[in-house]
């Protein structure tokens, strides 16, 4: 798979799960420390990390 395909798969999945950290946030009362939203955000991280490393 080509670099370009790719950054756009992650910057899809990026802003998926921001989407869902946001709305798992909110759900959780902005409790950030909420083992379920350190988990995605983790994965959020990773993913950010990814995409970094490609670009």
């Amino acid at each position: 798979m080509c670099n370009k395909t790719k950054l756009l798969e992650l910057i899809n999945e990026i802003e998926i799960v921001k989407v869902e950290l946001h709305n798992l946030i909110c759900k959780k009362q902005y409790n950030l420390t909420d083992s379920e939203v350190v988990k995605l955000s983790e994965l959020l991280d990773q993913l950010l990390s990814q995409y970094h490393n490609i670009k």
